[in-house]
C-alpha cells in the first residue's frame, strides 16, 4: 500500500511537469530507461515524511529513526546512538562535520569536479524564455523555487562517465540557520541528485538542485547553506552569507 501511494505520487509529479508542453515529444529508448531508473531510485530514496518546502516561521526538523539520536550541529562531531535490542548494547556512530566544497571529492569521484556556482529564486524553472525544453517546474501557490546551480567539469583529456544515481549523497538546504528542506523530486536531466552523462575531454555542464521557499521568506533571507551528507560526513557549502 505504501509503495502504491508513492507510485501514484510520482506519476502525479511526472504528469504535472509534462503539462504545458507545446507538443508531444516521443522519448528515445535511452530517455525512457533513464526516467524509469529515476522513478525506481526516487521510490526507494524518499518516504512519506519527505519535505521539499520551507515556510517562514517553520523550524528545522531533523529526520530521526527510532534507532538514532542526533545531537547539536554546533559540535564538531555529531554522534548517533543505536541500541542493539538483541544484546542490550549501545553502539556509537560518528557523523563528522566537514568543509569540502567539491561534491565530487565528497563522493570520492576522481577526474570530475562538481562545484556550486550561483542560485536564483523564480516561480518557474526553466524560465519561459528558455527554449527547447519539454519539462518545467512551477512553484506551488504561496511558494517560490530556489534553484541552486552547479558546474560539473571533466578535468581530464579523455571522455569520462559520471553517474550520481548510485551515489548515496543526501542534500538539504538550511535557510536563516534553522529552516530546512530537501530538494524537490524531479526528472530533469540536469537534476544533480540523479545526474548521469558522459563528459567529453574538458567539457563542462550545468546541474541544479531545486527547493521551495515561501513568498514570505523570499524577502527575509539572511543566510543559505547547502548540507551535503555522504559516508557519515556532512559538509556545508555556503550559498548566501
Amino acid at each position: 500500500m505504501h509503495k502504491k501511494i508513492l507510485c501514484m505520487g510520482l506519476l502525479t509529479i511526472c504528469g504535472s511537469m509534462l503539462m504545458g508542453c507545446n507538443s508531444v515529444i516521443e522519448l528515445t529508448n535511452d530517455e525512457s530507461r533513464l526516467i524509469s531508473e529515476y522513478a525506481v531510485d526516487l521510490l526507494l530514496k524518499y518516504d512519506t515524511n519527505f519535505t521539499d518546502r520551507i515556510a517562514e516561521g517553520e523550524q528545522e526538523e531533523e529526520q530521526m529513526s527510532e534507532e538514532e539520536q542526533t545531537v547539536s550541529e554546533t559540535v564538531t562531531t555529531q554522534k548517533k546512538e543505536e541500541v542493539n535490542t538483541t544484546q542490550g548494547e549501545i553502539t556509537t556512530e560518528e557523523t563528522i562535520v566537514g568543509s569540502q566544497e567539491d561534491i565530487a571529492k565528497i563522493a570520492g569521484i576522481s577526474d570530475v569536479s562538481i562545484r556550486y556556482t550561483d542560485y536564483q529564486i523564480t516561480s518557474q524553472y526553466p524560465t519561459k524564455s528558455e527554449d527547447g525544453t519539454f519539462i518545467s517546474l512551477e512553484a506551488e501557490k504561496g511558494y517560490q523555487l530556489l534553484v541552486v546551480r552547479f558546474n560539473i567539469k571533466n578535468k581530464t583529456k579523455k571522455a569520462t562517465e559520471l553517474s550520481l544515481l548510485d551515489k548515496d549523497l543526501e542534500y538539504r538546504v538550511i535557510c536563516n540557520g534553522d529552516k530546512a528542506a530537501n530538494p524537490m523530486l524531479t526528472i530533469l536531466m540536469e537534476d544533480l541528485g540523479t545526474f548521469a552523462t558522459t563528459l567529453n575531454p574538458k567539457e563542462e555542464q550545468e546541474a541544479v538542485l531545486i527547493f521551495q521557499i515561501s513568498d514570505d521568506m523570499k524577502d527575509k533571507l539572511e543566510s543559505i547553506d547547502l548540507r551535503v551528507n555522504y559516508d557519515n560526513t556532512e559538509n556545508k557549502i555556503m550559498i548566501l552569507e
